[in-house]
């Protein structure tokens, strides 16, 4: 560790040549005040204690004092140059900028004039810049004058004399002990796999060691462990400065590349389908997903795509998702389609009604239904048949009645007397499979009215809900009446009495 040493003669030596070179002030006067922090203006500065050969930065500021008979006039501003120097050992001044003082206030004292008590003074924020070196060998009171240059702009009364014998200068004095420089232990250059969005997140270690620091000095470095690095080859630069001041510095190559594929997910299923439709069927499933350590949309695309009609028998799908980097990653799927002909059904429909398209009955005259039903030409006799009746155009809700088999056909009793129109369709299902049907026409309701006033009015047959009736081998979905049964064996026994 370094050691805070007092000032001592040479500080002092120091002070005697700046007064050597200030000679007697006749005029204004501008010094150099080489510690901005302490009060007052501090010409000769102790810069403390510093590894051979450290490079050291000072900052000097100006104090204009209004002094004598001859001064800057208000307006100006004096700048102040590098002019000399002087300095002991094998050292050196490295640079020192320019700084400017002004503009002078306009109430300064007149050329001629003597200076109001206590004496005015003006200064600015503006400073000059020292960089030193200290000598390569230790030894205390290492001292380095600087010697500015003034210049008054615009050119004024008398500038010549403003300054008179005065001069400004600063003097900076330093003890230089042993010290060696910090090493730096820095990775050697990388390849690594990207991690993050865009890149590699930056996880590696920098060290140093100093022989004089406890505890050792801590290295930076840009990029920073934990800073993003983008794709590609980068220079992290690294550098360690111990309390000496002595600095090291290094770097190194940090490649991120992408070489990982991105992961499906999602992935549909293998499916089995059929299809009444001897050429196939239309390809539906949803398209998958991706994700990837580096790219946070890679790209996905199936084929065939999904809405592409297929044939029967078996269809890959193989879908590939492929990030920014052209890394890619393939999966897929079958999709096996069968032909299944659709079921069709028929009915031969028994008299009354025979072979007819269209039969005609009177209106409340309850008819027996006698039918035969075929699915795909086989006849059925078992399994749940119905009647669906359905008003010609629509007007009015269907009603249902469902068929029984027995003697050898499916049975059922049409009562017509609660029908309230005049042409209607009958239809049978088996199995849901519309099988034939025919049309009903009723006599007019009047006679219908008037021959139902002469007989006694039976339980009337609520309708059932009413349902959608297709004709190639879809389902009808309706409600049966209850107590249709009865009430046709009724209206029979009836009708044999007459």
């Amino acid at each position: 560790m370094m050691h805070v040493r007092t000032m001592g003669r040479s500080v002092v030596l120091a002070a005697a040549t700046l007064l050597a070179f200030a000679g007697v002030a006749l005029a204004d006067s501008v010094r150099a005040d080489g510690d901005l922090v302490t009060d007052g203006v501090q010409r000769v500065v102790y810069l403390g204690e510093v590894a051979p050969s450290a490079e050291v930065v000072a900052h000097v500021g100006f104090v204009l004092t209004c002094a004598d008979l001859s001064h800057a006039d208000p307006g100006q501003t004096i700048g102040l140059a590098f002019e000399s120097s002087s300095h002991y050992g094998d050292g050196d001044i490295l640079s020192v900028s320019s700084a400017s003082l002004g503009p002078v206030p306009t109430d300064w004292t007149s050329d001629d004039d003597g200076c109001p008590f206590p004496a005015p003074t003006f200064t600015t924020s503006a400073t000059s810049d020292v960089h030193l070196r200290a000598p390569s060998t230790a030894g205390v009171g290492f001292t380095y004058t600087i010697f500015y240059s003034r210049t008054l702009s615009p050119a004024g009364n008398a500038d010549d004399a403003a300054w008179g014998r005065s001069s400004t200068a600063v003097s900076f004095q330093l003890d230089v002990v042993d010290n060696t420089p910090p090493t730096l232990h820095l990775p050697t250059d990388m390849t690594v796999e990207g991690d993050t969005t865009g890149g590699w997140t930056a996880a590696f270690m920098a060290t140093a060691g100093d022989a004089e620091d406890a505890p050792d000095p801590t290295p930076s470095c840009q990029p920073a462990p934990g800073d993003l690095i983008p794709l590609g080859t980068h220079t992290v630069s690294c550098s360690v400065t111990d309390s000496g001041g002595l600095k090291v510095s290094g770097s190194f190559d940090v490649t991120v590349q992408d070489t990982t594929a991105p992961t499906l997910t999602r992935m549909p299923a293998d499916q089995a389908v059929t299809t009444d439709d001897p050429s196939g069927t239309t390809l539906s499933y949803t398209t998958p997903t991706a994700s990837d350590a580096v790219d946070a949309s890679p790209a996905v695309a199936c084929n065939p795509v999904t809405g592409t009609h297929i044939g029967t028998g078996t269809t890959t799908v193989t879908c590939t998702a492929t990030d920014a980097s052209s890394n890619h990653r393939s999966a897929s799927f079958d999709v096996v389609v069968t032909y299944v002909p659709r079921h069709t059904a028929s009915a031969t429909w028994g008299e009354p009604v025979g072979s007819s398209a269209t039969f005609s009955a009177n209106h409340s005259r309850t008819i027996p239904i006698k039918v035969r039903l075929f699915v795909d030409g086989t006849e059925r006799t078992t399994g749940t048949a119905d009647l669906r009746i359905t008003p010609c155009g629509g007007s009015a809700p269907a009603v249902t009645l469902a068929l029984t088999y027995g003697s050898g056909r499916w049975n059922a009793q049409l009562d017509t007397s609660f029908l309230p129109g005049t042409c209607y369709t009958v239809r049978a299902s088996i199995g849901g499979l519309a099988a034939g049907s025919f049309r009903l026409e009723l006599g007019s309701l009047d006679a219908a009215k008037t021959n139902a006033a002469r007989t006694t009015t039976p339980t009337p047959i609520a309708p059932t809900t009413q349902a959608t009736t297709t004709e190639t081998a879809t389902t009808e979905t309706a409600t049966t009446h209850e107590s249709k049964a009865k009430t046709s064996k009724a209206k029979t026994a009836k009708s044999k009495s007459k």
